[in-house]
């Protein structure tokens, strides 16, 4: 049995749906303003969450400094992508990406196990991480060190003892997530949502082994192939069935069951992944959306598409600036403000806010170019991921390389092909190259590991590694690395 057929057939019963002078005196006057203005200055850039900006972020490098107490506690660590790091009182973080090009990591901040926040981190940085209540600073992190294969970082973290790190999350914030209550194995939680003044409920229960799967798993995929995620079927299936049977069972018909669909979706509260507003940042699979009880546009558009998507309706993705929706596929006797893609109408669907009739776009949206992305049956998609060594001699360096080919898509990939080189600083030149034999087959969530040794470059020459991938039914694919010397 195949990694995914198994995976399949253990979730089939994963999810049980329940429904910030020149005298002394002038010169002592000038000091003691000076100060003043300087003690105003640290105020106000220690206020606020951590955000992605680092001319806004860019914390004196003494942790002491930001946590303005001598009786602190500091710590450094070394982290694999998806670890997850204890705290202290129920504080934690988790790596969620690592970006050695662009030099930055992502990290989801967490208490008691409730993500509340997730941003870009800058290496060399301190940022100053408050409560879920936006309100006191309970520690202070710094990203030292990216290594060279983008897996694992240093990380410096500092906590103060004498700050309160038992605050506790407002009521009205607990308010706005759906009901949960924690098992041993598993987590519940109950929705609640309305539509046409009918109150409807159901609770889902969730194993948590299956979140920590999730939580493995590449974002590096279109988004379509989070609408279309195999891994998904059973879940998404057991809801639809779900809500079509209280909708009959409500007295209402088959043309009330796409809103009735949209209202729950629309309940769901907005849980930002980052604190810079942005809808690409960390998305989720329609099964993290709803163990978590909420998340951003991008997720609740992926979670609305598959829903829509499994009852048999046309559907599409709508991308935005900064921004992502749904379209539905609709007639022309439906009113409403609609997206002409290919000749098929796609009225907006908007999933972050309750209210939201079909075919209403948001002000801020209204005169803004949107990209239309069609759910279909599914496509393959390639991830490229490699880590590699040199060899220098007198005559040059030799490269070995070691590239993981991951299908992230959601059918199988056919008749691949990699294709690696030495490139050259001259465009379109390269020093050596090779190309791989077909591989018949890369099944949905599967890899392969292609070996190349012996690429040689002359001494003294820079040099970047470039890896393509593509096959009979899949786009190409390419990444490359930093330029080097021989």
């Amino acid at each position: 049995m195949t990694y995914l057929a198994a995976f399949l057939n253990a979730f089939k019963n994963s999810s049980r749906i329940f429904i910030s002078w020149k005298s002394i005196s002038e010169t002592m006057q000038f000091q003691r303003s000076f100060s003043y203005f300087l003690l105003i200055l640290l105020f106000i850039l220690c206020i606020g969450c951590v955000s992605d900006d680092s001319s806004t972020n860019n914390y004196d490098q003494n942790p002491d400094q930001v946590l303005s107490d001598p009786d602190v506690e500091t710590y450094n660590v070394s982290l694999k992508k998806t670890a997850v790091l204890d705290i202290d009182n129920g504080y934690s973080l988790k790596l969620l990406e690592i970006n050695r090009k662009e030099n930055f990591v992502r990290l989801s901040f967490r208490k008691d196990g409730q993500e509340y926040l997730t941003s870009k981190l800058l290496t060399g940085n301190n940022y100053a991480i408050k409560d879920p209540n936006d309100e006191f600073v309970v520690y202070s992190v710094i990203v030292d060190k990216i290594y060279d294969n983008s897996f694992l970082i240093d990380l410096t973290y500092t906590t103060k003892s004498s700050i309160s790190l038992e605050v506790p999350v407002l009521d009205i914030d607990q308010q706005k997530v759906p009901e949960v209550s924690i098992g041993i194995d598993t987590i519940s939680r109950n929705y609640e949502w309305e539509y046409d003044s009918t109150k409807f409920s159901m609770t889902a229960e969730y194993y948590k082994d299956n979140y920590g799967i999730y939580s493995e798993r590449s974002r590096t995929r279109d988004f379509d192939q989070f609408v279309t995620d195999t891994y998904d079927d059973t879940l998404i299936s057991q809801l639809t069935s779900q809500v079509e049977k209280m909708a009959y069972d409500g007295g209402y018909g088959e043309n009330d069951i796409p809103y009735i669909t949209m209202a729950f979706v629309q309940s769901l509260p907005y849980v930002s992944d980052s604190a810079s507003a942005g809808y690409d940042e960390y998305p989720r699979f329609p099964f993290e959306t709803l163990y978590h009880g909420g998340g951003d546009c991008e997720d609740s558009s992926i979670l609305l598409a598959s829903l829509l998507y499994d009852m048999g309706y046309g559907v599409a993705l709508i991308e935005l600036p900064g921004h992502m929706a749904v379209g539905v596929k609709g007639e022309d006797d439906l009113s409403g403000s609609y997206y002409n893609y290919n000749g098929v109408k796609y009225y907006y669907l908007e999933t972050t806010a309750s209210g939201w009739g079909v075919g209403v776009i948001p002000g801020d949206y209204t005169n803004e170019e949107a990209t239309i992305k069609p759910i279909g049956i599914g496509s393959p998609e390639l991830s490229l991921t490699f880590t590699g060594t040199g060899e220098e001699n007198y005559y040059g360096i030799y490269v070995d390389l070691e590239i993981v080919i991951e299908n992230v898509g959601s059918i199988t990939a056919e008749d691949v092909v990699i294709y690696t080189a030495l490139e050259s600083t001259d465009e379109g030149m390269v020093w050596d190259q090779i190309k791989s034999d077909t591989i018949p087959e890369i099944a949905p969530e599967s890899s392969i590991v292609y070996s190349v040794s012996r690429l040689k470059v002359p001494d003294g020459e820079s040099y970047r590694v470039g890896i393509t991938g593509w096959g009979s039914n899949v786009n190409s694919e390419y990444i490359y690395s930093e330029w080097r010397s021989s």
